[in-house]
């Protein structure tokens, strides 16, 4: 009785057992692995709605890889998709640096003593000296003079100066009492000192003795020399003998040497003598290149007359015009040709220039 219960037992158990096998689904190969890129997986979202009905939910819900597909990571859209923004004029590139930078070369402005006359400070730089002659003469009456001038900067604010004149030629009859017009060439007997101080760039103020060896007589020279630079081409400037005053005898002359055998001869016969002048002169500069400057001059010349009131005394107008050449830094050489009284067409005559710096 156990042995038949035993075998129904087995009997129902491998019959349930095979019915629940023939029901299981048939087990799926996994997909071939792909040799190239994979695209992208279809929706297929109805069929696997269809299959999770079929019966396959619980493989879904146990987590079957089978059963979705994996949706592709996609970059974010660049801000100008039409490029709207984009500007020629300013390229992006790896660096700031171009492959052909252009290379702007600094201004350099030339150093020491200008060659420009235009440029030219009032006073001399520390240790540099001029010399300088400048031989001139008026037709009628005929009068010619000329002067070594020599001026040595001190420092760059200051500066000494030495005058000799040398030589002058005049008409005797230029000298009363004498009636001769036979023209005559005297030495000169005339020195001058004088000693200039910059202020400014612009102004300096300037302090002179003229002196004659014989007989002893001096005076004094007081000048405020100006000068004025725009854009570098042009020039105004000034008042360089401003004032000059007799202290002993009569006030020398170191621009005619003429004047001062007047004063020698005012002196032996006793005639009043000229307190001194009053001079307001005035230049203008104009720099055609850098070695080329056209100067001109013009002003007024008043004598002071004689303390006592009687002696000459009144004003002339001098006007005067020419070029200077400066082949070299240290080397100037020019002339000019004007009037030395507009009042008198006589005064007319020519002056040269020569200058040595070192």
């Amino acid at each position: 009785m156990s042995l038949r219960r035993l075998i129904s037992v087995l009997g129902v158990t491998v019959f349930a057992t095979s019915a629940l096998v023939a029901a299981a689904p048939a087990k799926k190969k996994a997909p071939a692995k792909p040799s190239g890129p994979v695209a992208p997986a279809k929706d297929t979202g109805s069929a696997a709605g269809g299959a999770a009905g079929g019966g396959s939910g619980s493989a879904a819900g146990g987590g079957d890889a089978s059963g979705s597909a994996v949706q592709p990571i996609e970059d974010t859209p660049p801000s100008d998709m039409n490029g709207v923004n984009e500007n020629p004029d300013n390229p992006h590139a790896m660096t700031n640096q171009s492959d052909n930078p252009k290379v702007v070369a600094p201004v350099v402005k030339p150093t020491g003593y200008p060659i420009q006359e235009v440029l030219r400070p009032i006073t001399l730089p520390q240790n540099m000296s001029e010399i300088s002659i400048a031989p001139h003469l008026q037709f009628s009456p005929f009068l010619a003079s000329d002067a070594i001038h020599v001026r040595y900067g001190i420092t760059s604010k200051v500066q000494i100066g030495l005058t000799y004149a040398y030589f002058g030629g005049y008409e005797a009859d230029v000298v009363p009492p004498t009636t001769s017009s036979k023209i005559g060439f005297h030495s000169g007997k005339t020195f001058g000192i004088d000693v200039t101080v910059l202020l400014q760039n612009w102004l300096a103020v300037r302090v002179g003795v003229p002196l004659f060896i014989s007989p002893v007589a001096f005076g004094l020279q007081i000048g405020a020399p100006i000068k004025f630079v725009f854009a570098d081409k042009f020039a105004i400037g000034g008042l360089d003998d401003l004032l000059t005053l007799r202290l002993s005898k009569f006030a020398p002359s170191l621009y005619q040497e003429a004047y001062n055998a007047i004063g020698k001869q005012n002196e032996t016969t006793n005639t009043q003598q000229s307190d001194g002048h009053l001079r307001f002169s005035f230049y203008g500069e104009y720099q055609h290149d850098d070695k080329l400057a056209i100067i001109g001059r013009i002003g007024l010349d008043s004598n002071l007359g004689a303390s006592s009131g009687v002696g000459n005394s009144g004003t002339q107008t001098f006007i005067k015009a020419g070029v200077q050449y400066s082949p070299r830094k240290y080397f100037d050489i020019g002339g000019q040709l004007g009037w030395d009284d507009l009042s008198t067409l006589g005064t007319f005559g020519p002056q040269l220039f020569l200058a040595l710096r070192i």
